[in-house]
């Protein structure tokens, strides 16, 4: 981003009335008049446009942000940076799942395995990239705080994972050839880290007393991610994979997870007697990535298509030479680079600083950007493995992205060059099967989406509607003609050759093959010369994917011959039936015959624009633009990746939903405990002010829903008469295991008015009334008023007081039980939980009547001197909110001060307690309120 100061921009003149309408951005603690301008850059339209790679910057509002704001960034904090801030204890999945990450609901299988893992039991997970599969061996750390172990093979894909989780509040590491500091190791060992990364070659190299210690002190799982590399028939088997078996015998009782986007059942099958998995919980969720938009050209890569290219090189990307000759700046990573010059580029991609990487597939693999929006392939791949798992790096963040391949007729001449790496024939063979794949992939006229899934066995059987051939103008014709003298040769040739031979026949050509086998003497012999090589080869390659020819492969060659299928054909143009032949012509031979038409619908590279759902206003795209900006001002000055601190996604968000407070903020997706406490003060001032600027309400509920829809209840004589806020608040606490209190926070969100928890009980109990499943158990968790109405509503159900449980009856006490005295801010003087009455005054709990899987700490813990201590003012939750919210700001320290009737450890644990559930917030060393 190239700074421009006003004097550039206006002759030396400030330009008032501009700066007066732009919208404009600042940070907390700054006046207007001195900020700095930027010019916007198309970084900031890359998750709005069709295709963000543009040459010329985009006339949008400038950004202004002051450089003594920086001072407020975690850099900068005495605290030691970003990722030293402690994190609450999540009780639960969900609870982790939005303290660390922003996501208030899991996807689909995510929550499945996550509880397997925690169970104890080994799993086996295909899941497309993309899909969240990280989030499965993230999750089970944070909820056990014990350390997973994440074995991955490429390093700079675990640089990018760990920045990206510091960023998250989650404590991550890796061990690997390129760690500098010689400490992680030891910290590692002794279970300093939720997430550890390490190379295979690492795993298998530690000494046994390295797992040991990790052991004893805490492990949660073991996960391989990439597990298809272990498998002989996998696109990219690795031999260390192959050892990561010894760890079993060091890892008694630990759970592993094998992980990877693309797996045939046969490789499935490998990886799990490899890895001796255990009776495996088996996911293999559906290999469809709708968001990705599939097209493939063929090309001759002649200067002609390099200018072609070049041309429109807002859309396409080329060779580095090219881009930079046409003045696009770009980068470009090799295996003969230095490491430097590698980390420089890949560094210089992740951070936004370059729109453009021209890379080999190595690079690819190892990046963990959510919003890279184009991946181009300059050549056939050598599977469709490969290629689905690198395409697969494109649009990770669910928003519409491209994936383009440009191939020639050549690259299918490397097949010797891909077997050369085989360590074994059976090997070879499973490497020239995926090579032949790849090639009917680019060869195809069909839909190419429902090929690649029924290549990996999911049924599909209807066209998508979003690939190039199902968007560009259909051309389909007879060709029963060309297909009986292509099937004729081959037959005449006697299906010992591949199809160059017979199609140079059909050309008339007099090559010392041909003559030596008295091809020339032929009826057939040139009588193709109507169509060029290519045309005929590109029927070849229709006649295949139709199974009318078919392709063998041997050791060092492939032979065509005619399938039954074929023969079937050949047999009613023998018997004069003139059977006709329509095929979908591919877009290569509709450009040999000149006829063009293989354009697709919409102009450029990108026909895939955003759904109704994705689309914002004008307005709104300014927000947004101004967002990035400041996302990428932050990010720059802290050393990170944009996408660390948050994704578009989420800033598409911000600028439709407008949140004005913290609680709101805090209430959308993508946005976790971290960012809250580090940036959310940020955005509230600059979304705040832009609103204001261009004359848009904030906190609009109906633009974005954080809370996913609810599925309904299973029961099916669930009335119909039960409204929505009454179905919402009995699925947040039975479904979610919401508090009564954070429900009404929610319902708050929702519903932009103040919702008592009295209202919430009595919505939950009409809930109850009308038929919808219930944990009585842990219902109660005050014994206040409510308790009784929760008495009598079981009653009139006819349910028996067994409904609770673990609860003893002797732990309900006598009403006429002394209540303690309460201070002037609300708090309870002198209660003790052990000894206080369940009947006393709200916020006095019996320990006795809250479940197993809610402790006892979720409302109160206060160690005093006991009921008859007056001296003493014991902590709750409820006082502690009291505090913090009539102080507007108090440290830990002033905390524990005020109530010094409870232990130090009692009341930071529930402090922990009420920011895990994100009602207080934490900045600058001191507790604020949601």
């Amino acid at each position: 981003m190239r700074k421009k100061k006003g004097n550039e921009r206006n002759g030396g003149k400030s330009n008032k009335k501009t700066r007066r309408n732009a919208p404009r951005s600042v940070l907390p603690g700054q006046k207007h008049q001195n900020t700095t301008h930027f010019a916007t850059t198309s970084r900031s339209l890359r998750s709005v446009l069709p295709f963000p790679f543009h040459s010329t910057p985009a006339a949008s509002p400038r950004l202004l942000l002051p450089e003594a704001a920086q001072s407020n960034s975690p850099r900068r904090s005495r605290r030691g940076g970003a990722t030293a801030r402690a994190s609450p204890i999540p009780r639960t999945m969900e609870a982790a799942l939005k303290t660390y990450f922003g996501f208030s609901g899991f996807r689909s299988y995510q929550r499945e395995i996550i509880q397997k893992v925690l169970e104890g039991r080994d799993c086996l997970v295909v899941m497309a990239t993309g899909s969240g599969k990280s989030i499965c061996y993230q999750i089970p750390p944070l909820v056990t705080k014990k350390t997973a172990v994440v074995v991955s093979p490429l390093l700079s894909l675990m640089q990018d994972q760990v920045m990206s989780l510091k960023q998250h509040g989650v404590k991550s590491e890796y061990l690997g050839s390129t760690q500098t500091d010689i400490s992680v190791s030891g910290q590692a060992e002794k279970g300093a880290f939720d997430v550890l990364y390490m190379t295979p070659e690492k795993a298998v190299s530690l000494p046994s007393r390295f797992w040991s210690n990790l052991q004893a002190a805490g492990i949660c799982l073991l996960a391989v991610d990439e597990a298809h590399c272990i498998s002989e028939w996998g696109h990219d088997f690795r031999t260390e994979y192959k050892q990561l078996h010894m760890l079993r015998d060091l890892l008694v009782g630990v759970p592993f997870v094998a992980l990877t986007a693309t797996a045939t059942q046969r490789v499935r099958g490998d990886i799990a007697t490899s890895l001796t998995l255990r009776n495996p919980h088996i996911v293999v969720g559906s290999f469809d990535r709708p968001n990705l938009f599939y097209g493939v050209k063929s090309c001759n890569r002649s200067m002609a298509f390099i200018n072609e290219l070049v041309k429109d090189v807002s859309k396409n990307c080329t060779v580095h030479e090219a881009l930079v000759a046409a003045g696009i700046k770009s980068s470009i990573y090799h295996g003969r680079m230095g490491n430097k010059a590698r980390e420089e580029s890949h560094r210089s991609f992740v951070r936004d600083e370059v729109l453009v990487m021209v890379a080999t597939i190595a690079f690819g693999m190892g990046i963990d950007k959510p919003d890279v929006r184009c991946v181009i392939h300059y050549g056939c791949p050598k599977s469709l493995e490969s290629y689905y798992q690198e395409s697969g790096r494109c649009g990770r963040d669910g928003l519409p992205s491209v994936c383009w391949l440009y191939y020639q007729r050549s690259d299918f001449m490397k097949s010797d060059f891909y077997c050369a790496e085989a360590k074994s024939q059976t090997h070879r063979k499973a490497i020239m099967e995926s090579f032949m794949a790849a090639q009917k992939y680019c060869l195809l006229a069909t839909c190419h989406r429902k090929f690649l899934l029924q290549y990996f066995g999911e049924d599909r059987t209807t066209d998508c509607g979003n690939c190039e051939n199902c968007t560009r103008t259909k051309n389909e014709r007879d060709l029963s003609k060309e297909s009986f003298l292509l099937l004729s040769c081959i037959k005449s040739c006697g299906g010992r050759w591949g199809l160059n031979l017979p199609i140079d026949v059909l050309r008339g050509s007099r090559v010392k093959k041909i003559v030596e086998n008295n091809f020339d003497k032929l009826p057939l012999h040139g009588r193709g010369k109507d169509y060029p090589p290519n045309w005929w080869k590109a029927l070849g390659g229709l006649l295949l994917a139709h199974d009318y020819l078919k392709e063998t492969v041997h050791d060092t060659f492939r032979s065509i011959s005619v399938s039954p299928n074929g023969y079937k054909l050949l047999s009613t143009a023998d018997k004069g039936d003139g059977a006709s032949l329509f095929l979908q012509l591919t877009a290569e031979m509709i450009e040999l015959e000149g006829h063009g038409g293989s354009q697709c619908k919409e102009e450029g590279l990108n026909p895939l624009g955003p759904s109704e759902s994705e689309k914002i206003s004008e307005d709104e795209l300014k927000i947004y633009q101004v967002l990035l900006n400041v996302r990428m001002q932050l990010a720059q000055d802290i050393g990170t990746a944009p996408y660390a601190i948050c994704g578009d996604q989420t800033l598409r968000n911000f600028a439709k939903f407008r949140p004005s407070t913290i609680a709101r903020l805090a209430n959308i997706d993508g946005v976790n405990q971290h960012f809250i406490s580090h940036y959310g003060s940020i955005f509230i001032q600059n979304i705040t002010q832009l609103a204001k600027e261009l004359n848009l309400p904030v906190d609009d509920l109906s633009a974005v829903e954080s809370i996913p829809a609810a599925p309904k209840p299973t029961q099916n004589n669930l009335p119909r008469s039960l409204g929505g806020a009454k179905f919402c608040s009995w699925e947040l606490w039975q479904k979610m295991k919401f508090s009564f209190q954070k429900v009404a926070i929610h319902l708050h969100y929702r519903r932009a008015v103040p919702i008592k928890e009295k209202t919430v009980i009595s919505y939950i109990l009409d809930a109850a009334r009308d038929g919808c499943e219930m944990d009585w158990s842990r219902f109660c968790e005050e014994v206040t008023y409510e308790m009784i109405q929760t008495f009598l509503a079981i009653e009139g159900l006819g349910l028996s007081d067994q409904v609770f449980g673990t609860v003893p009856t002797d732990g309900i006490q006598s009403k006429t039980s002394e209540a303690p005295k309460t201070t002037s801010n609300g708090s309870e003087v002198g209660a003790d939980v052990c000894d206080a009455s369940p009947l006393t005054k709200r916020g006095q709990t019996d320990g006795s009547l809250i479940c197993g899987d809610e402790p006892a700490s979720k409302l109160q813990k206060i160690d005093g001197q006991g009921v008859n201590s007056t001296a003493a003012t014991g902590a709750t939750e409820d006082a502690i909110l009291e505090l913090v919210e009539g102080r507007n700001g108090v440290s830990l320290e002033d905390v524990v001060k005020h109530f010094n009737g409870s232990k130090r450890e009692c009341v930071v644990e529930m402090l922990d307690n009420l920011e895990g559930n994100f009602l207080v917030y934490k900045k600058n060393g001191c507790y604020m309120i949601m």
